[in-house]
């Protein structure tokens, strides 16, 4: 069956459901093929290409998806919420933030199990999903894409007569579920229906209420119901698309073009059963990874690895803010995350303890879509909370050789979500770059980070950063790689951004090289080296 594949990078979904406060903390779940529909709707308006797809294109193609119920695979999830006060000066009032919270690796399903597209709706569909930004409210964050699914691991299907399932024709309901009225979108024929006999009802009603004085005209009704006949347009489309507030204006209690549709679904949970949220119970036992959910499209390509971790060094810098001192402006961040000393000089005796800012590939595709910050000294609370409050990375369209740094006419902005905090064993198993193997090899660059002399070539300067680094041994000569393969595409290291954006910096090597480094046991990342290291060049990821 043609499905829509949803995945919530930030692994949470809002959606205060029709006619209910926020402070209610209700959630719509799952998410309903109503919202659903206007969020296609609302995405092509504001992003298809008009020139291939029209208002005519969309309507049928919302007709189609309004024929039927869709069938959903949900992830496990529970219901969560914050809570929090309105900033002053405004009125400090109480608000709950009611969500849906689930592994953002799990993907939600919809499926229409009688779904037949033509190769223009089909195309049209593709169109809108990938350039799907949320679903629900604006935090949830939501990357779509249209596939084919079997349905044969659905657990939410619509129920017939309340009780009967759609698709197996029993009338058992399993106790592992629940019964749950979602907001579905009638079938063109019922709207069709529905609204004649709505506009008709309307009108008489309108009519007994004129005093027989006056005598109104056919006219005079049409006019005193045009507010009224605005919430009830001929297609289907523009119908669902009516704002929510001029749906209350007029005084519906339910939107007109829609009905409550039974569905047979597991129940939230109050229990976490997947991945969660490390958390940090006491100041002396202080995480050293922050891993970050990047969302956006389209994402920065692993060849963009530093100027990422240069801008999400400087989005954590705002957060805490600077100060002028002697006519210079310097960082009020402490040393973790500046890496400055008090004297605003580099920290060079730490060992290299201060933040790694390191922009990941998790799944392979060539695109970044995590950042994982690092430092073995540990962020405190106060770091903590400020790594917690980036919520966006932008970076203007530049070129990456132009001396200026002078943005041009567009922007480009990704959303962040902070994932959790711990160590980095705590994400091994999601995040390839905090794995642990013998045999390491190059993700981007390495960068020699002292100038080439007769005895002191690329792998003494390696060795020596080994050394100081307190690692293990090499059980073999470092290789030097002439290129490695990102997404099937062979790639080099004058492929990738290699220059820091800073000015006056001494770069002894700009042009890098790929190595492989098997050490003589084990070591546990992340692993990088050379430099710009703490900007994400010299990066290794363990080889099984």
């Amino acid at each position: 069956m043609i499905a829509l594949q949803l995945r919530f990078p930030a692994g949470r979904y809002h959606a205060t459901p029709w006619g209910r406060h926020v402070n209610e903390a209700a959630l719509a779940w799952p998410p309903e093929p109503l919202r659903i529909l206007r969020a296609l709707i609302a995405c092509h308006h504001r992003k298809a290409d008009r020139a291939l797809f029209s208002r005519q294109s969309l309507a049928e193609l919302i007709e189609a998806l309004a024929a039927e119920l869709p069938y959903y695979k949900l992830p496990e999830a529970i219901h969560a919420h914050t809570r929090h006060y309105m900033p002053a000066p405004a009125k400090t009032t109480l608000i709950f933030d009611a969500f849906a919270r689930f592994d953002p690796e799990d993907p939600l399903v919809v499926g229409w199990p009688q779904l037949a597209l033509n190769q223009e709706q089909h195309s049209h569909f593709e169109h809108l999903a990938v350039r799907l930004g949320y679903l629900g409210r604006a935090e949830s964050w939501v990357e779509a894409t249209v596939i084919e699914w079997d349905g044969q691991n659905a657990n939410a299907r619509p129920q017939e007569s309340g009780t009967r399932s759609a698709d197996q024709g029993t009338t058992t309901h399993s106790p592992d579920l629940n019964r749950v009225s979602l907001y579905a979108p009638l079938s063109p024929e019922q709207y069709r229906e529905a609204r004649s006999h709505l506009i008709q009802e309307e009108r008489d009603r309108r009519r007994t209420g004129w005093t027989k004085k006056s005598k109104p005209t056919d006219k005079a009704i049409e006019n005193d119901m045009k507010d009224f006949l605005a919430t009830l347009p001929e297609r289907l489309a523009d119908a669902l698309a009516v704002e929510t507030s001029n749906l209350q204006a007029v005084g519906w209690s339910d939107p007109p073009a829609v009905h409550r549709a039974l569905y047979s679904a597991p129940e939230l949970r109050t229990a976490w059963l997947g991945v969660r949220r490390n958390r940090v119970t006491h100041e002396q036992s202080n995480p050293t990874v922050a891993r970050f959910v990047l969302a956006g499209r389209p994402r920065p390509r692993v060849e963009d690895t530093l100027r990422i971790a240069e801008i999400m060094r400087l989005a954590a810098m705002a957060r805490f803010g600077w100060e002028s001192s002697t006519g210079r402006r310097r960082p009020k961040a402490p040393g973790v995350i500046s890496g400055y000393g008090p004297d605003g000089k580099p920290l060079r005796g730490d060992n290299h303890a201060h933040a790694f800012w390191l922009p990941e590939d998790a799944d392979n595709d060539g695109e970044l879509e995590h950042v994982i910050v690092y430092a073995s000294g540990g962020f405190n609370s106060e770091c903590r909370r400020r790594l917690d409050q980036i919520t966006r990375l932008w970076i203007g369209d530049r070129d990456s050789d132009d001396d200026d740094e002078t943005a041009k006419s567009a922007n480009t902005e990704w959303r962040l979500a902070l994932e959790g905090f711990g160590s980095p064993k705590d994400f091994a198993a999601a995040s390839p770059l905090l794995g642990q193997s013998a045999k390491w090899v190059s993700v981007t660059p390495y960068l020699l980070p002292w100038h080439t002399k007769k005895n002191f070539r690329w792998t003494d300067q390696l060795a020596r950063e080994i050394v100081e680094r307190g690692l293990p041994e090499l059980a073999e000569p470092a290789r030097d790689l002439d290129s490695i393969i990102i997404k099937g595409r062979e790639r080099r290291p004058i492929h990738f951004h290699r220059f820091r954006s800073r000015r006056g910096l001494t770069q002894p090597d700009t042009l890098g090289r790929f190595v492989q480094l098997t050490f003589k046991e084990e070591i546990s990342g992340p692993l990088a080296l050379g430099y710009a290291c703490h900007f994400g060049l010299g990066l290794l990821r363990p080889v099984e």
